[in-house]
């Protein structure tokens, strides 16, 4: 079994027995150290330097708006690994107009998505996609980019 990573990285990500917890100081592109098997809800809230996300293979778990208000990050790469995502894991930002009485629309943005074609990310999106009726949609409630690897 590979010895799971414990400290802060030179980037400023903190992460202790595998578990990463805090990436709000990261600049730009930043890789998860191989060694890593979670990332905790939140980590990365509303760190407007990231630009990108290299998550490794042996990553099972996604935690709660992990990138949630990370507003320039361009891209995600999830490997097959990941088995399991926190409500509105990968969402960069939520925008929404409110009338009166009602919300009048709401969007959810996320980064480019980098994963296998057929593996647990991408198959909990499709899902997403027929249940929310996505095709018949004219809100365009999710936007969302895959690029397959």
């Amino acid at each position: 079994m590979a010895e799971l990573f414990h400290g802060t990285t030179p980037e400023g990500l903190v992460v202790e027995n595998g578990i990463v917890r805090d990436g709000k100081a990261c600049e730009g592109e930043i890789r998860i150290p191989d060694g890593c098997t979670e990332i905790a809800s939140q980590a990365f809230y509303q760190n407007k330097k990231l630009t990108g996300l290299y998550i490794p293979d042996g990553v099972k778990s996604l935690g709660r708006y992990t990138v949630n208000g990370c507003l320039n990050l361009t891209y995600v790469r999830v490997p097959e690994s990941v088995e399991k995502m926190g409500e509105g894991a990968l969402v960069k930002k939520i925008d929404s107009n409110f009338g009166f009485t009602h919300v009048v629309e709401t969007k959810e943005y996320y980064p480019e998505i980098r994963c296998k074609e057929g593996c647990y990310v991408d198959l909990a999106f499709q899902e997403m996609k027929k249940k929310d009726g996505w095709k018949d949609s004219h809100s365009m409630e999710h936007i969302i980019q895959f690029s397959y690897e």
